[in-house]
């Protein structure tokens, strides 16, 4: 399974990305503007830098710059301000066109919500591709089930991150809900967009089974605070 992990220029932990990503086994390491910062914070050369380069450091972009030109690894690709898409759908577009098939995304929340919305947008663009992507940050990690191409998921106890487990409809409906080993169980049910049944679900079994048949679901899972020694994978 091809794996490409992108960093992003939201909100970030750099002690717990550091701790993640050494769960992590990836092939390719993307970054999208500001997210180069973090990088260097984290002794890590991407393979792929892009974006408009309006919030990174001048100096940090242009030492990257010089590195791509005397080593030919990284590739750095820049774009104007005044575009169409934000800098991490460009950077999870490359992932997509080079054939990834799962997609980790860190620095993608924070306080600019309109960027928070715009990023799980981009799971649902993955998902409907029949790529697996997580958005991940210090407290929270969140995916896509669809009802066509990725319907189910499973999630063990060990390796369940938080102490919650959220599902959020992102259609009007999504039909066939099925809950297992989980407090609240639910059986060929329909949850609502808009609706706050399935929030602050935990887990009761070893392992929990999220199924749907038609439509999106967020699933989220989420605690209060990031503890060191918390399951990342």
């Amino acid at each position: 399974m091809k794996h490409i992990v992108i960093i992003s220029g939201g909100s970030l932990n750099p002690a717990f990305v550091k701790t993640y990503m050494k769960s992590l086994s990836y092939d390719r390491l993307f970054v999208a503007d500001k997210g180069l910062e973090y990088a260097k914070t984290l002794e890590l050369i991407p393979d792929y830098v892009v974006g408009d380069f309006d919030t990174v450091n001048a100096d940090i972009l242009d030492e990257y710059e010089q590195k791509a030109e005397q080593s030919g690894q990284i590739v750095v690709e820049r774009h104007p301000a005044r575009k169409d898409e934000t800098d991490t759908e460009l950077a999870v577009w490359k992932a997509m066109e080079e054939g990834a098939e799962q997609i980790t995304l860190f620095g993608a929340t924070g306080t600019r919500l309109d960027h928070v919305f715009a990023n799980v947008g981009l799971l649902k663009q993955t998902v409907e591709r029949n790529i697996e992507m997580f958005i991940v940050d210090e407290t929270n990690r969140i995916r896509i089930v669809d009802g066509q191409c990725r319907p189910e998921c499973c999630i063990r106890k060990e390796q369940h991150f938080g102490t919650y487990l959220s599902l959020v409809a992102l259609t009007d409906e999504v039909c066939g809900v099925t809950l297992r080993g989980l407090e609240y169980s639910l059986t060929n049910a329909t949850i609502y967009r808009g609706s706050s049944r399935t929030v602050s679900n935990q887990m009761a079994e070893k392992r929990a089974y999220i199924s749907i048949r038609k439509g999106q679901l967020l699933i989220m899972e989420s605690s209060d605070e990031w503890k060191m020694d918390a399951p990342i994978m």
